[in-house]
């Protein structure tokens, strides 16, 4: 019984898995604007309202969402984000030419 239970356990987390990765779509401007999202690789991404950026790691600039992704210009870096908002409320990003992946949430 205990064994059908543990098969029965691992199949529904799986499935909230797979469910949380199908409701994952493109993070829209109102997704960023005026919030700080808490990357886990350590670094803190605030998105203020008028484009402002700043990073704890790659500096001050500017943000905006465009067709390609999120484009972040800063005194350091200039970069194309791909920022995914999954279905639990958390975040994906990659960052192809820096071979970057991380997962995030708007910090408290």
């Amino acid at each position: 019984m205990q064994r059908y239970f543990s098969r029965f356990v691992a199949t529904y987390v799986f499935s909230l898995v797979l469910y949380s990765a199908a409701l994952a779509a493109p993070v829209t401007a109102a997704d960023l604007s005026g919030k700080k999202i808490c990357w886990d690789n350590g670094s803190a991404s605030s998105y203020g309202a008028g484009g402002k950026y700043a990073n704890n790691m790659s500096g001050e600039g500017t943000w905006a969402v465009t067709a390609g992704g999120v484009h972040i210009h800063t005194d350091r870096y200039n970069y194309v984000a791909s920022i995914q908002k999954l279905g639990d409320g958390t975040f994906s990003a990659t960052v192809a030419t820096a071979g970057i992946k991380s997962t995030g949430k708007y910090c408290k």
